[in-house]
C-alpha cells in the first residue's frame, strides 16, 4: 500500500469518524466473519449499524400458549425435568418435555430430528424458542435453547421482540444482533446529543437506534423508526433542494425552438399530437430556453405516447446541430427506437446510430466525430469507448430501470446536458415530487384518440383449447396473437409451463398452421430481430413469449394477449404486458390465467381486471403493497428509502422538504445539522 496515496488507504483509515472504522474492531469479528459481512455490502460500523431489520419477531407469548396461530413463533420459559429421550419411531427423533412456568399445567413437547442427543441434563431450566404447532400438545422443532436460572434478564434471541436481518452463509442472526450490540457499548460514537428539533424527538439519536435494533415494545419499534424514516426523509429532502439550486445556478447557452423548426418537426410525425403531448411539448420548449439544463421527468401510462415527446426534443436539438442520445432498457427497445426515428426522417440528412453490444468501431466514431447527431441504445452506450462530439440532450427511456450511477454515467458524457427521462411507473403526483424532487414533472394522462378499452378476462387454463377457433379468427383477420408465460423452461409440479412447452403445445393446434414463433431472452440478437420482423409482417402471425416483451413491443395488428400464470407477475408488470395490445383502433383483448396462492395475490389480479388507467392502479398496488417501494424491483441501482414508507409518510417530507428549502434560502450551509450530516452517506439519497 501506497502510504503517500490517500487514494490506496481504505477509507475507514481516512475518516475519523467513528461510524467509518472497519467491523474487525468489533469483538467476535475476525478476517473471516469480516469476509462474510463484506458479502453484504457491510464494511464499517456505520454500514452495520444501518442494516435495518428485514422484520421484527414479537416472540413474547400474548395469552394462552393454545392462543399462538399454529407456526408462530414463540418464547417459552419453563423446566425440564428429564434428559431427552430417543424415539425411535418413523424417521426417529429426540424428545422432551417442557412444562412452562407460566403455564406449568400445558406441556411442550420438544422434538429434534437428529441423531446428536441435545444437551439437556436434569431439572434443565431456561428459555426455549421455536414455531409452536399445534397437535395434541403444542409441539416445537429444533428449539433454540438458552438455559438460565431466571426469567431475567432476558437472553439475546428469546421472550422479547428481536429484530430478524438479511444475512447470508456463516451468519446467523445471533451473531448480527451481537455485533449490533457492540456498537451500542461503544463510547466514542457521539450519538448522545439531542436530534436537531426539526425531527420532532426528545430523545437522542443512539436511544432511537437501539430503540429500532432492539425495541422493548412494538410502540417503541414503529416510533423508533418513523424517526429514523424522517431524518431519512428530511436529508432526501435537502440533497433535492440543493440538486435544484445547482442546476439552475448553472448557465448554458439557451435554445430557442422558433415556430418554423417546430413546424418542421410536427410535419414528420405521420399523426398529430394530444392536448397533453402538447402541453408537454411547450414545458421542455421553456426548459430548453431558460438558460439553464433540463432536469425532466416524464410520466405517461402505457401507450400515452412518451416517445413522441422525446423524439420532438431530439429532432429540437438536432436542428440546431447539437447531438442527443436515448438509452433503452432492452435491445429490442432500443431497435424499435431506430427504425422509428429513421422513419420518421425519411428523405433527411440526419443519420441515426445504434449502439449496443457488438457495435462496429466506425459507428461509434462517428458519434465521437460528431457526424451522427442522434444515437440510440442500450446500456452499451456506457462504454469508455462510446464519446459525444458535442451531446446536449440524454433521453432515459424507462428511467425506473436504471440505475442512478448508469444515468449519471451517461450525462457525463456531455457538458451540462439537458436531461429528459420517460417512465410508465404511473406514480401518484405527490409520491412522484416526493421521489424525484431534483426534476420538474410532467404528465402525459391522456391516450391517443380512436384507442378503444382493452377488454381484460381472466380464463382457466384448461381454456385454452376452447378459444383457438377465436385465435384462429382474430389471425385470418390480418391479426396478431401473442402469449407470454412467466419462464422459459417448463417448471416442475405446480410451476407454469415455459415457452418451449407452449409453442410445442400449441402447433398441434389449428394454430400450428399459421405460423409460431418464440422470443425469450437466451436468443441471439439476430435471431430476436429475425421473430420479431416475422411477427410484425404477419409471416409468423403468433408470437410466444417471455415478459422479455414487456416493453419494446409495438405492433399496431396485435390484438390478442394471453398471459400464463399471471400470479407470477407483479401488478405493474401485468399493466406493461397488457399494454402491447390496443394499440390501434382495432378491437382488443387480453386474457390471462392465473392460480393465486394468497390474498393478496387475489387482489392484485382482481385490481388488474377492476382498472386500466395505470394511475389509479398504481395507487390500489401501492395500497396493496403498503407504499414502501414505489419504484418496484430494480435491475440496478438501490431502492429509493431504506425506513421511510411514502405513502404513509408524503406528510411528514413534504412538511420537511418546505422547511429543508427555506433553510437553504436562508443561507445554511448545513441545515441538517453536523449530527446528521454524518448520517447522510447511509440515510441521504443516490441522487441524479
Amino acid at each position: 500500500m501506497d502510504e503517500a496515496n490517500p487514494d490506496s488507504l481504505p477509507r475507514a483509515a481516512l475518516d475519523p469518524d467513528p461510524l467509518q472504522s472497519p467491523l474487525q474492531e468489533l469483538q467476535g469479528v475476525g478476517p473471516a466473519t469480516a469476509q462474510r459481512f463484506q458479502r453484504l455490502g457491510l464494511e464499517t460500523l456505520g454500514d452495520l449499524l444501518h442494516h435495518f431489520p428485514a422484520r421484527h419477531e414479537d416472540l413474547i407469548v400474548h395469552g394462552k400458549i393454545r392462543d399462538v396461530p399454529d407456526g408462530g413463533r414463540r418464547s417459552i420459559f419453563g423446566t425440564i425435568d428429564a434428559p431427552a429421550e430417543w424415539i425411535p419411531s418413523g424417521r426417529g427423533r429426540w424428545e422432551a418435555r417442557l412444562r412452562p412456568a407460566d403455564e406449568p399445567e400445558e406441556e411442550v413437547t420438544l422434538h429434534w430430528f437428529t441423531r446428536y442427543c441435545p444437551p439437556i441434563g436434569d431439572r434443565w431450566q431456561g428459555w426455549a424458542t421455536g414455531a409452536i404447532r399445534r397437535f395434541q400438545t403444542p409441539v416445537v422443532a429444533h428449539p433454540s435453547l438458552s438455559r438460565c436460572d431466571q426469567r431475567e434478564p432476558l437472553p439475546s434471541g428469546h421472550g422479547q421482540i428481536v429484530a430478524v436481518y438479511p444475512s447470508t452463509d456463516g451468519l446467523s442472526q445471533a451473531l448480527i444482533r451481537s455485533s449490533i450490540q457492540r456498537i451500542f457499548e461503544r463510547t466514542d460514537l457521539a450519538f448522545d446529543e439531542a436530534v436537531p428539533a426539526i425531527i420532532g424527538c426528545d430523545r437522542n439519536l443512539l436511544d432511537i437506534y437501539r430503540g429500532y435494533h432492539s425495541p422493548a415494545s412494538s410502540a417503541e419499534c414503529e416510533a423508533c423508526r418513523s424517526w429514523l424514516a424522517r431524518i431519512e426523509l428530511y436529508l432526501h429532502a435537502i440533497q433535492q433542494a440543493r440538486t435544484r439550486a445547482r442546476r439552475k445556478a448553472r448557465e448554458i447557452d439557451p435554445l430557442a425552438v422558433s415556430a418554423t423548426v417546430e413546424q418542421r418537426i410536427l410535419a414528420r410525425l405521420p399523426y398529430s399530437l394530444t392536448t397533453a403531448q402538447q402541453r408537454v411539448v411547450q414545458e421542455i420548449r421553456g426548459d430548453l430556453a431558460a438558460g439553464f439544463p433540463m432536469a425532466r421527468l416524464v410520466q405517461g401510462d402505457v401507450g400515452s405516447g412518451k416517445t413522441a415527446v422525446a423524439i420532438w426534443a431530439i429532432l429540437a436539438l438536432a436542428a440546431a446541430g447539437r447531438q442527443s442520445v436515448l438509452i433503452a432498457p432492452t435491445t429490442a427497445l432500443a431497435e424499435q427506437h431506430r427504425l422509428t426515428l429513421e422513419k420518421y426522417l425519411d428523405g433527411s440528412r440526419l443519420k441515426v446510430a445504434e449502439v449496443i453490444t457488438g457495435t462496429q468501431d466506425d459507428v461509434k466514431e462517428s458519434i465521437t466525430l460528431g457526424e451522427v447527431l442522434i444515437a440510440v441504445g442500450t446500456t452499451a452506450l456506457l462504454s469508455s469507448s462510446v464519446k459525444f462530439n458535442d451531446l446536449a440532450l440524454v433521453v432515459v427511456d424507462e428511467e425506473q430501470r436504471f440505475g442512478v450511477q448508469q444515468r449519471q454515467l451517461l450525462a457525463s458524457k456531455g457538458d451540462h446536458v439537458h436531461r429528459l427521462h420517460l417512465t410508465a411507473t404511473p406514480i401518484p403526483r405527490s409520491l412522484a415530487l416526493a421521489l424525484r424532487g431534483d426534476f420538474d414533472l410532467s404528465r402525459i394522462d391522456e391516450r391517443p384518440p380512436g384507442r378503444p378499452q382493452v377488454k381484460t378476462r381472466r380464463v382457466d387454463a384448461d381454456q385454452m383449447n376452447d378459444a383457438m377457433e377465436f385465435l384462429e379468427r382474430e389471425i385470418a383477420g390480418g391479426n396478431r396473437v401473442m402469449f407470454v408465460v412467466p419462464r422459459i423452461e417448463d417448471g416442475d409440479g405446480d410451476d407454469p409451463i415455459g415457452v418451449e412447452q407452449l409453442a410445442q403445445k400449441l402447433r398441434k393446434t389449428v394454430l400450428g398452421d399459421v405460423g409460431i414463433s418464440i422470443l425469450h431472452g437466451k436468443l441471439s440478437h439476430d435471431q430476436r430481430n429475425l421473430t420479431m420482423a416475422q411477427f410484425r409482417d404477419g409471416s409468423s402471425p403468433v408470437l410466444v413469449a417471455t415478459s422479455i416483451v414487456e416493453v419494446g413491443l409495438d405492433v399496431p395488428e396485435l390484438t390478442v394477449l394471453w398471459i400464463e400464470g399471471a400470479d407470477r407477475f407483479g401488478l405493474a408488470q401485468l399493466h406493461q404486458l397488457r399494454g402491447r395490445v390496443g394499440r390501434s383502433d382495432r378491437p382488443s383483448w387480453c386474457f390471462f390465467s392465473a392460480e393465486p396462492s394468497s390474498q393478496v395475490a387475489a387482489e392484485r389480479l382482481q385490481a388488474f381486471l377492476d382498472e386500466d388507467d395505470g394511475f389509479l392502479l398504481a395507487e390500489r398496488d401501492l395500497h396493496l403493497r403498503g407504499g414502501g417501494d414505489i419504484s418496484g424491483e430494480r435491475q440496478s441501482g438501490r431502492s429509493e428509502f431504506l425506513l421511510a414508507r411514502p405513502l404513509q409518510d408524503l406528510p411528514a417530507f413534504q412538511g420537511l422538504a418546505r422547511a429543508a428549502g427555506e433553510r437553504l434560502e436562508e443561507g445554511e450551509e448545513e441545515p441538517q445539522g453536523s449530527l446528521l450530516v454524518r448520517l447522510g452517506r447511509y440515510l441521504g439519497p443516490h441522487s441524479d
